[in-house]
Parts: structure tokens; C-alpha cells; sequence
């Protein structure tokens, strides 16, 4: 008898909890959507291997389904994907006001604890001048000869080799355009490979966070580290040398 009560309140409960799980509360009005399992949510969906370079399936069948804005739960976490332009422009610019930014704990491991991410207010505005008065239509026009030049040096050598990934070797160029505009960093004087620790960390960017050797994610930390370790260098290279002039931050 008591075996049997405490059985229907078990059977009870997980119901209930799934319940919950499934309909969260909210002040508001949710969007469609679903929830998943309980706790994994749509986690596994979410991170499946993907060799399109379009929208993720994962995205475009819920958007097919649900329409632009929908709810899901990413590794145990109630998400709402928005991929409407005007409410994502109203995100953004209303970001401090209505909106305040946050980032899961594996964006946390990736980025630091003191990422651009995580800044508001006046050190926020400090760093969004910098990168506009360093990238913004004046500095850009100014590199237009460098860019023409560089890309005109990549066709010649091009031209040598019997094929190219197109969209590999125009990544790279513009990669070490960026490097060097942001922090005089040239390939072939240096020691460290930075683009082969920033295309690790854009892989493991959208992967599952599993810190295991062999994992993207594993290998975006790793990447992370080493990228860290050459600016730590770069930075106490320059502080010896004051009065060498640089031309980027």
C-alpha cells in the first residue's frame, strides 16, 4: 500500500517536473518552440555536425516551424533564438537599457573573464571608439592601397600554383591584413602561427563544451592560450620599447 503511494507520487512528480520543463513560467508571453529533453534539451540537435556554410539546419528547420522567434534549451539552458533583423536591431541598440548582454559559462572559458562582452558603460564606449577610429570609412580608405597591393602580390603567386581553396587562401589574406592593422603582426616574421590558433577557435566556438584533447572545443582553449601567450609577449616587447612607434593600437 505505502510502496504503491509512494510510487504514484514518484510517477507524479517526474510528470510534473517535465511539465515544468517543457512550459517554463514566464511573466510574459513565450514564443513557440520546444524544449527538449529534460536538462540535454535540444543540446545534441543543436551541436550535430554541419558542412554547410548556410544557415544551420538546426536554426532553419525551427524557423520553418515556428517562425523567426522561437524557444528552445541549449545545454541546460532556456534560450530564445531570435532571427528577426528588426528586434535583433532593437537588441542591439537598446543593449544597457531593456536588454543587458550575457554569455554562458563555455563563452566565459573562451573569451576570459574580462571580455568586450562582459564591459558596459564607459569602458564599453572607450573600446567601441577604438576599433572605429582604427576600422571606421576613414582608416579603411586609407588601407585600400595596401589592400590593393596585397591582394594584387596573392594573384601573382597564385597564378604559380596549379589549384588554390579560394575561400581558404582569401580568408588568410584577409586574416593577415586584420593582424597586422590590430597588432603589427606579420606572419613571416613570426614565430607564432596566430591564424592556425584563430581558425581553432572559431571552430570550437559552436561546438559542445567537452574540455577533452581531441575536441574542437578543447582545441579552441588551447588555441586561446597560445594567441594570449604571443600578445602577453608582444605587449612586454613593447613596453621595453616605448619609443618605437606602431601604427595600430
Amino acid at each position: 500500500m505505502w510502496l504503491g503511494c509512494i510510487g504514484v507520487l514518484v510517477v507524479v512528480g517526474i510528470v510534473y517536473w517535465i511539465y515544468r520543463w517543457r512550459n517554463p513560467r514566464c511573466d510574459g508571453k513565450l514564443p513557440p518552440g520546444s524544449m527538449g529533453l529534460p536538462l540535454l534539451g535540444e543540446t545534441l540537435q543543436f551541436f550535430a555536425p554541419n558542412t554547410s556554410h548556410d544557415i544551420s539546419p538546426f536554426v532553419k528547420e525551427r524557423m520553418k516551424k515556428y517562425g523567426p522567434i522561437f524557444r528552445t534549451s541549449l545545454v541546460g539552458r532556456p534560450v530564445i533564438v531570435s532571427t528577426d533583423p528588426d528586434l535583433n536591431y532593437l537588441i542591439f541598440q537598446r543593449e544597457g537599457h531593456l536588454f543587458q548582454s550575457w554569455y554562458p559559462d563555455t563563452f566565459t572559458e573562451i573569451f576570459g573573464r574580462q571580455n568586450v562582452g562582459s564591459l558596459h558603460g564607459f569602458m564599453y564606449k572607450y573600446l567601441k571608439n577604438m576599433v572605429l577610429n582604427l576600422f571606421g570609412p576613414a582608416s579603411l580608405q586609407k588601407m585600400l592601397p595596401e589592400v590593393e597591393k596585397t591582394a594584387y602580390r596573392k594573384l601573382q603567386q597564385w597564378s604559380c600554383q596549379d589549384t588554390i581553396e579560394v575561400k581558404e587562401e582569401t580568408a588568410s589574406m584577409i586574416f593577415h591584413l586584420t593582424a597586422k592593422k590590430l597588432i603589427s603582426y606579420d606572419s613571416e616574421s613570426s614565430s607564432e602561427n596566430l591564424r592556425e590558433s584563430f581558425v581553432s577557435f572559431i571552430r570550437g566556438l559552436i561546438s559542445f563544451p567537452l574540455d577533452i584533447p581531441g575536441t574542437a572545443y578543447h582545441n579552441c582553449l588551447k588555441g586561446r592560450k597560445k594567441a594570449m601567450r604571443m600578445l602577453k609577449n608582444l605587449l612586454q616587447e613593447r613596453r621595453t620599447m616605448p619609443k618605437k612607434q606602431q601604427n595600430d593600437f
